[in-house]
């Protein structure tokens, strides 16, 4: 996907209430506060004013979320329900930093066995692989570097919730040979993967010049239009070993997002506390 501010804008506009509203409570996580991790209807119906979003919508985004099972509320403010579970999908681009360990060359592999699953719940295993960075390779299963803390426990939580029963084949797969670890290498898109970190990097470094000359209103919708548009790109990101792919071009563009919310984060916080 292309990053840039008139995609954002559009898709800003005509993405509907409920989606922003959960993106809204996604996104503050960027700033790194634990109290913003949840918000009052008084916080984001104030938000929602200066995103142009009217309290009506908002309002029912709220009811129908919650009843839904997406949003919960406590003590009167409302938080991500997925907030609660000890692995979340999609990953948060900034978990990267302490998940990340020194790759051995091991891959992970989870195989569905013996068991029969039909095509809605293989349709949903496919879904969570690819948030988990899995690839399926016919004759195998699905498999990745094993590359990242508590990966073995990540995959289980989300597979055996989606088959609500137990029989997965998983385990490491060492000393592979040169034609199997040759297709294996070539299963993710690395190229797309490295030309994303450069030119988000020049987006989002643009757009910290851009911001320093707004108005807070300004720095609120650019920075939302942007940000939502980043993130959901950056919790696509497989997360894969140095040996795989431009590792300094990723995390300089995890840097300069950092630096990004360091930016909007004043104009944010008048809005949100």
């Amino acid at each position: 996907m292309k990053l840039n501010y008139e995609i954002a804008l559009e898709r800003l506009a005509t993405d509907s209430a409920d989606k922003k509203v959960l993106e809204l409570l996604s996104a503050t996580k960027g700033f790194q506060i634990s109290e913003l991790t949840s918000l009052s209807a008084k916080q984001l119906l104030t938000i929602a004013e200066k995103l142009d979003i009217t309290e009506a919508s908002m309002r029912m985004a709220l009811s129908r979320q919650t009843k839904q099972g997406k949003l919960i509320r406590n003590k009167g403010k409302y938080a991500l329900a997925k907030s609660l579970n000890p692995f979340v999908l999609p990953r948060f681009w900034l978990d990267i930093k302490h998940r990340k360990m020194h790759w051995c060359g091991d891959w992970l592999l989870i195989n569905q066995g013996d068991l029969k699953l039909n095509p809605t719940i293989l349709r949903r295993l496919n879904n969570k692989a690819e948030l988990l960075g899995l690839k399926f390779i016919q004759s195998l299963g699905w498999v990745r570097p094993n590359n990242l803390v508590d990966l073995r426990e990540e995959v289980l939580f989300h597979f055996n919730a989606v088959i609500e029963q137990s029989g997965l084949l998983i385990c490491y797969l060492k000393e592979i040979d040169k034609q199997w670890l040759a297709q294996l290498m070539q299963s993710w898109p690395v190229q797309q993967l490295n030309q994303f970190y450069t030119d988000a990097y020049e987006m989002i470094s643009n757009e910290c010049d851009l911001i320093a000359k707004a108005t807070d209103r300004e720095v609120l919708i650019r920075s939302f239009a942007i940000g939502r548009l980043l993130v959901e790109n950056l919790s696509k990101d497989p997360w894969l070993p140095a040996e795989m792919i431009d590792e300094s071009a990723r995390t300089r563009l995890i840097d300069q997002s950092v630096e990004y919310y360091e930016q909007i984060k004043p104009a944010w916080l008048k809005v949100m506390v």
